[in-house]
């Protein structure tokens, strides 16, 4: 076997050519439209579903179900508020109405977007008031990948693959743009031939910390996406919307009639500053955010009560973190901890974020964690220090950084270190239902201190207010327009934005770059 492969102008290592071979060929065999599709009842099932018929304006969560329900494989992308979950809620119901002994099964790539999957599909379940008998139907747990996949560790790979595939006919897998080239190789492989694929995620988001940028190289990096003359006939004729409305080419890749973008956001109000500079960020229009910034977020005195602030550091401050926002972040997590119960604690907590665009630094995710801890216990709001450099407090908010499948806790779960009423010191976590669950702190597995985060792991989360951070080096790699746009996206109502100016204007410029012939393969053209 050759190590290196060279394909067209590309250079791969063996294993990597593999897997792109491998994910290109397991798509391509999906992407002939399903043949055994009752036609009437769909129609009848998408007319119950999407009632408000607006013929002016197409309705598009209405065509990514219509499009998700007649493919074998489907991708539904959208930013945040644009109703993916919603969608893929419809489309399981449509599926079922079509085919009740359907096998489902919900996965992500973290159990934490696993939980958040659950628990937004529950809600959506109940707001869209289903039969009963369908909605007993629809899913109501979610995997990781690597669980359902059967990880065995190293070598060994997983227990499911193409000798012994999963036993599903419909696979919805949740924040698509995490799941790297290996994963998805794995995926396609344990997935039998005739069942459906349903992937959920934000193509404008960053992408999978390993190799491959799968989610937009099927979604071709963010290029206007058009249908076939045929696919666009087909969801005129099933959504009731003008086939003029719905974009058309005659040179549309076969993987375009597969793919389905949501458009518009129930979050973010036309107006929302969040939603304005999160749309000119994914633009790469560095000069009109900016101006943005300049004439709604700017700074002077004491910190307003605006959507959008900016806070430019400085370099008179003694702390790495501006003045204001060091102290909108005690005040903000003081309120956690004065909570009198770890229930009112937990959802205290989860209203708040610092998010970092690295690791290590002065603005990196561990020394802001190491200096709030030392300002909240100067307040008095934390216990005094031990002299254990890795210590455990009442108080102290943790992330598992591994999977513990015995604990039942993975990768990105956050809860608190909360003492009971003898003073036992627990971590808390809480639970979809409202309660806490309790697990001895001395028993957690790997985890990290979670006032600040790194963007990257916030994926697949939203917080009412965030403080994104970002380096004071221009030359940083981190600077990343899509790591810009994830970090501001995970804001619901506020955004304190922690930059200079220069240093935002290369992260809004500068797009992931990553090589990869997958997109090529699918057909799309290079935007270079």
């Amino acid at each position: 076997m050759a190590p290196l492969i060279l394909d067209a102008e590309r250079l791969y290592l063996h294993r990597f050519w593999q897997d792109e071979q491998t994910v290109y060929h397991g798509i391509a065999a999906r992407l002939l439209p399903v043949e055994d599709i009752d036609q009437e009842r769909l129609l009848e099932g998408l007319g119950r579903l999407y009632p408000d018929h607006k013929p002016l304006q197409p309705d598009w969560q209405k065509v990514a179900s219509a499009l998700a329900v007649t493919r074998r494989f489907a991708v539904i992308s959208g930013g945040p508020g644009t109703g993916k979950t919603t969608t893929v809620v419809k489309v399981l119901t449509l599926l079922l109405e079509q085919n009740p002994g359907l096998r489902l099964q919900l996965a992500a790539p973290t159990g934490k977007a696993a939980a958040r999957m659950v628990e937004s599909i529950r809600a959506a379940r109940t707001t869209l008031t289903l039969p009963p008998h369908l909605a007993a139907l629809l899913p109501d747990q979610a995997s990781t990948l690597h669980r359902l996949l059967g990880y065995q560790g190293g070598a060994r790979g997983y227990r499911h693959d193409r000798f012994n595939p999963l036993l599903v006919d419909c696979l919805v897998i949740d924040e698509a743009s995490m799941i790297d080239l290996g994963l998805m190789r794995a995926l396609l492989d344990a997935t039998p031939a005739h069942a459906r694929i349903i992937l959920l995620g934000d193509r404008d988001q960053l992408a999978s910390v390993d190799a491959g940028n799968v989610l937009g190289d099927i979604t071709g990096h963010g290029q206007e996406l058009h249908y076939s003359p045929a696919m666009a006939s087909q969801l005129a004729q099933l959504t009731g919307i003008e086939q003029s409305q719905l974009p058309t080419a005659t040179t549309a890749p076969a993987i375009a009639d597969a793919v389905a973008l949501l458009r518009t956001s129930h979050r973010f109000a036309a107006n929302s500053g969040i939603g304005r500079l999160a749309r000119l960020v994914n633009a790469g229009d560095a000069e009109s955010a900016l101006s943005l910034l300049r004439a709604e977020a700017t700074v002077e005195g004491p910190l307003p009560t605006t959507e959008l602030i900016w806070l430019q550091p400085s370099a008179n401050e003694r702390s790495p973190l501006d003045r204001n926002a060091l102290e909108w972040a005690l005040e903000r997590y003081g309120e956690y901890l004065r909570c009198p119960d770890v229930s009112s604690a937990l959802s205290a907590f989860a209203q708040t974020r610092i998010l970092c665009a690295m690791h290590d630094g002065p603005l990196g995710d561990r020394e802001i964690n190491r200096l709030l801890a030392e300002r909240l216990r100067m307040r008095g709001l934390l216990p005094r220090a031990s002299s254990i450099a890795d210590e455990e407090f009442h108080g102290k908010p943790v992330m598992i950084t591994v999977n513990d499948y015995e604990l039942e806790l993975f990768n990105g779960d956050i809860g608190l270190l909360w003492k009971d009423e003898q003073g036992r010191l627990d971590a808390c976590f809480p639970l979809l239902d409202g309660q806490v669950r309790r697990i001895p702190a001395r028993s957690l597995p790997e985890h990290v201190t979670a006032w600040a985060l790194t963007v990257h792991k916030s994926q697949g989360s939203e917080f009412d207010q965030v403080m994104l951070v970002l380096p004071d080096d221009v030359h940083s790699p981190l600077l990343l327009r899509e790591l810009l746009y994830t970090g501001i996206t995970r804001a619901r109502s506020r955004l304190l934005l922690h930059a200079a100016a220069d240093v935002f204007a290369v992260a809004c410029r500068t797009p992931v770059q990553r090589s990869s012939g997958l997109a090529a393969h699918l057909g799309w053209q290079s935007r270079d």
